[in-house]
């Protein structure tokens, strides 16, 4: 048995949790990423491995697959940054938003961030960006006590469902309000610490 055939058996009893942007291939796993300095750093151990650009993915042996599921959770999270950065479209569902909306606590919003209409995802979506900024999807995940591969699963218009969307809303919704007592607590605290400075 070939080195090749030993990691697709290995594959078949273990197979890689789900996740959009990686899939096994008949002669190797394909990762949907754009160019990345930082995901090429971590993929070049793998021996072999190549940036296919007219296809705009990354191609691994299947040797590299635990090396691929060791790091699957800064892959997904690399990748999804390359779609957002080239402006690649993910699923039919996902829509790129006004870079006005996409501000951070660093700056106000200039229009509302959440329109009523939008689907459950760009809600999500929209809330853990505002919250953590550009790097969302791990502290997010993290925040949530929820499984990152799934949920970037879901917000990519995957059939995986995390939960149901309700429940993911209502969660988030918690977390931002507790983020915002917070917030305002230690602004509070600040405030009195500038008054003492003053005496």
């Amino acid at each position: 048995m070939t080195a090749e055939d030993s990691a697709r058996a290995a594959l078949a009893a273990n197979p890689f949790p789900p996740n959009p942007w990686v899939r096994l291939a008949d002669d190797g796993i394909v990762i949907r990423a754009g160019y990345s300095e930082a995901l090429h750093r971590m993929l070049r151990w793998v021996p072999k491995v190549r940036w296919v650009p007219e296809k705009r993915h990354w191609w691994v042996p299947l040797s590299g697959a635990e090396l691929i599921r060791s790091v699957l959770p800064e892959i997904s999270r690399l990748a999804e940054a390359t779609h957002e950065e080239f402006g690649a479209p993910l699923a039919p569902a996902r829509e790129t938003l006004p870079a006005e909306k996409e501000e951070t606590l660093s700056g106000a919003p200039s229009q509302p961030i959440f329109d009523p209409g939008a689907p459950e995802r760009d809600l999500f979506r929209n809330a853990a960006r505002f919250l953590f900024g550009s790097d969302w999807q791990r502290d997010t995940a993290r925040a949530l006590g929820r499984d990152e591969a799934t949920l970037a699963c879901w917000l990519v218009g995957e059939k995986v469902v995390e939960d149901d969307p309700r429940v993911l809303l209502n969660e988030m919704l918690a977390l931002m309000h507790r983020r915002a007592a917070a917030i305002g607590a230690a602004a509070d605290q600040l405030a009195e610490a500038i008054e003492r400075k003053k005496l």
